[in-house]
């Protein structure tokens, strides 16, 4: 995600805070560890390149799946990208899945196992099973371990990480 040069943060999610405030419009602050399995969990502070369709796309090339998650007050989405290409946005406050033009590849075996598990993929916006709850982090963290297998739990987000400012902020 554009880390030029990664060192071990290991105060991590502590350190954030401290070090946005000494570096303030320097860059994207970027936590990074690995996650059994092979896979990723970082986690940017102040920017959006987690969102940017071109780098969702990169990190999701030759058959890997990427899966951004952004939350404020008003807004509570992960967008899933799969083989170099943007699958759609999960709406986390509802438990359905919307595509990049409103519509939705339902034949595609990564949406199928996103509907497999209740998120509803039709105009409807009617979650079923598992995916049939108010809470935007169980929907997170259920979209999470159908794509990865790995079940997401707050030990995930302890100490320590790797990260560092990332060449390029949106």
């Amino acid at each position: 995600m554009g880390v030029a040069n990664p060192v071990p943060c290991p105060e991590g999610l502590k350190q954030a805070a401290h070090f946005l405030q000494e570096h303030q419009d320097e860059g994207a602050f970027i936590l990074g560890r690995e996650m059994p399995g092979g896979w990723t969990l970082t986690i940017e502070f102040e920017s959006w390149i987690g969102f940017d369709d071109d780098v969702l796309r990169t990190l999701a090339a030759d058959g890997r799946t990427a899966i951004s998650a952004y939350r404020d007050p008003d807004t509570k989405t992960a967008t899933i990208a799969h083989d170099g290409a943007i699958l759609g946005c999960l709406e986390l406050s509802g438990g359905y899945f919307g595509g990049p033009s409103g519509s939705v590849d339902t034949t595609h075996p990564v949406v199928g196992s996103l509907t497999a598990a209740g998120f509803d993929a039709s105009d409807d916006c009617e979650p079923t099973g598992e995916a049939d709850t108010e809470e935007p982090e169980g929907c997170l963290i259920l979209a999470v371990r159908v794509l990865t297998g790995v079940t997401l739990t707050a030990a995930d987000f302890e100490d320590p990480w790797t990260g560092g400012l990332s060449r390029t902020a949106f």
